[in-house]
């Protein structure tokens, strides 16, 4: 691997990049740099200002990124002095020497959970221009739900100025014989190597601990090759589906869009920094993603849903009915009521996909609060605050690729990759400017 690439890094696979990755120096609080990613909480304020809490005065990545929270919910600062003061504080950090450049390279991760004990990813960079998120595309790499056009253009601005990307990104790949990743990690045990770093996450977010593969290391090298030639590859041209992050990889295309022209092909804003994951690594569950609504009381939610969903076998049953074998069921909660939305003859088998156009119509013609909750605790909180929560069931993993490479995309919001306390945590940072 010692050709020369874009911007001077060495030559990695099509669709790939081996970046240069900065890490936190070594005075740095890893506990306190280490927040999960922006997209979770965006209902819980209360997490947020905890977070801060925690964090204090210490170098963060919590004053890297904005919580989408104040996307959905802004106060009395405006979005854009948070996106200056995000600005500011990248570039202090880099005048600082609060970052450390390492030499182009990859990261193989370990991340342990409540629920996993081992989670492992590969941190390298991804090609822009083999990206694609609008259905029924080619490309090596491949958004998995459908993008909200709408949701970029405030995410953009925060990248616009940005000189560095913090990557909550998690790609999957098909590797059922574990040929791309794990041998990366029994490398590392074989020669009892010391990671780069190490720490527990705030808020019960687990561990993780992270080693460096320079690209001159011939593991790394059969690892990336070993990625660009899986079946999955060879068979659909499918390298890379989007797990986590939808939304933030398609507002990294977006910008590269809008600054190619004058940035020209070697520009690392042509990249974005990425963790790749097995979707066969044991420590890997799909878990819903559930609904809440804002705005609209239960009966009325319960006579608009008979009417929307009329001809499918629709009814609506209290819990102690719930253990029949229905085709498909969702349970609803209130605060002191549940009951459970039945479908004998759904127009589609997948929840998300029966569910979101009649949500879409409760927030555009009624004026209903939409949000998308990871895990049933929060679900039940934001219940018996008064929204109504619709509990939607798991997507298999195994009819995941399937499905991308039959079908090229799934409803949005289908599922998640393990619960949010699960979610990734910046570590790992890369200049974009």
């Amino acid at each position: 691997m010692t050709q020369k690439g874009p911007y001077g890094l060495p030559v990695a696979p099509p669709g790939l990049l081996i970046p240069r990755i900065l890490l936190p120096a070594p005075q740095i609080d890893l506990y306190r740099w280490s927040v999960i990613a922006c997209d979770q909480h965006t209902a819980n304020l209360e997490y947020w200002q905890k977070t801060a809490q925690i964090v204090a005065g210490s170098p963060s990545t919590l004053h890297l990124v904005l919580p989408e929270y104040y996307l959905e919910h802004p106060d009395e600062l405006p979005l854009t002095a948070r996106i200056t003061a995000i600005n500011k504080t990248m570039a202090r950090y880099l005048a600082d020497g609060l970052l450390r450049e390492l030499e182009p390279g990859c990261v193989l991760v370990d991340r342990r959970t409540p629920e996993h004990a081992s989670r492992l990813g590969l941190v390298v960079a991804v090609d822009l221009e083999h990206y694609d998120f609008t259905p029924g595309n080619r490309q090596l790499i491949r958004a998995t739900e459908g993008t909200v056009i709408e949701r970029i253009p405030p995410r953009a601005q925060i990248r616009r100025d940005a000189a560095l990307e913090l990557p909550h990104i998690q790609l999957l790949i098909d590797d059922p014989a574990r040929q791309v990743i794990e041998p990366l990690f029994q490398a590392v045990r074989t020669a009892g190597q010391a990671p780069c770093y190490e720490t527990g996450f705030m808020q019960g977010g687990g561990s993780v601990r992270g080693w460096f593969f320079p690209a001159a290391d011939p593991a790394l090298g059969r690892a990336l090759q070993a990625l660009a030639e899986l079946p999955r590859v060879i068979e659909n041209n499918l390298m890379l589906a989007v797990g986590d992050g939808n939304h933030s990889l398609a507002t990294a295309k977006a910008h590269w869009d809008r600054v190619r022209e004058q940035a020209g092909p070697d520009h690392p804003a042509r990249y974005a920094l990425a963790e790749v994951i097995n979707l066969h690594d044991d420590g890997l569950a799909f878990e819903p993603i559930h609904r809440t609504l804002d705005g609209i009381g239960l009966d009325d939610f319960l006579g608009l849903a008979g009417a929307w969903f009329n001809g499918q076998g629709f009814r609506v049953v209290t819990e102690p009915e719930a253990a029949q074998d229905w085709p498909l069921s969702i349970p609803v909660l209130a605060s002191g009521q549940a009951c459970r939305l039945v479908f004998t003859h759904p127009r589609d088998s997948l929840a998300a996909a029966l569910l979101q156009p009649f949500l879409d119509d409760l927030s555009g013609t009624h004026g209903v609060r939409v949000d998308y909750i990871h895990g049933l605790d929060e679900v039940r909180r934001l219940a018996g605050q008064g929204q109504l929560g619709l509990v939607l069931p798991a997507l298999d993993k195994a009819d995941f690729f399937p499905t991308i490479a039959r079908d090229g995309i799934l409803p949005r919001k289908t599922f998640s990759m393990g619960e949010a306390h699960e979610k990734r945590y910046y570590m790992e940072c890369r200049r974009i400017r």
